[in-house]
């Protein structure tokens, strides 16, 4: 896998750039979700509630949001593999995901064939890009080749420490009804995450 880190046009990124821009703090703001700082209103139970629904922030080492066309599929798949690998290998990776058109749906697919290997994404939402800081996130992955629409006011999802295009194919579009696409995509998914942690442990 070629982890490529994205800087501007001026300028190169030698490993050493990347080390340090792969370790630089998050900024602690109160207005984006997924942080770590909470309203001061609220009650006990609201904040257990809250701080087990802190899926990135400022705590972790590192923040990864996977993005996608609509956050229904692909994106989803990856956002349940990190969560889950990097849970059992006792890694501080927050992972988010989310639709550069916008959210729709969990495909039912994408539930199911996830469902076999034991990961549970029935609960997962599908949400908007807008929704998210991308200040939040060192590295970014687009998993469906859609950065080509990160432009204008999106660019900046392209330009933080490292961003990938995965390219994956589309499961709901390609699979003939017996979801041997969705399992191959989903099997897929997992090698690349595997991959993005240990370039992530490095």
């Amino acid at each position: 896998l070629a982890h490529t880190p994205s800087c501007t046009a001026a300028e190169s990124c030698p490993p050493s750039e990347l080390a340090k821009r792969l370790q630089r703090p998050h900024r602690a703001e109160t207005t984006t979700r997924g942080d770590d700082s909470l309203p001061r209103t609220m009650a006990a139970t609201d904040l257990d509630t809250a701080a087990a629904q802190q899926l990135y922030g400022s705590k972790y080492t590192h923040n990864v949001m996977f993005l996608c066309n609509h956050n229904s599929c692909r994106s989803q798949m990856a956002d349940a593999w990190l969560r889950t690998i990097a849970a059992q290998r006792e890694m501080e990776v927050g992972v988010a995901s989310a639709g550069i058109v916008g959210g729709t749906a969990v495909k039912e697919g994408a539930i199911t064939v996830m469902g076999e290997v034991g990961v549970d994404i029935s609960g997962y939402t599908s949400d908007a890009m807008a929704d998210f800081d991308h200040e939040r996130f060192d590295a970014v992955i687009s998993c469906c080749g859609c950065g080509d629409k990160l432009n204008d006011e999106k660019a900046v999802w392209k330009a933080r420490a490292l961003f990938e295009d995965w390219n994956l194919d589309d499961p709901p579009a390609i699979d003939p009804g017996d979801l041997s696409e969705f399992r191959r995509v989903r099997d897929e998914i997992k090698v690349k995450v595997e991959e993005l942690l240990d370039f992530l442990a490095e």
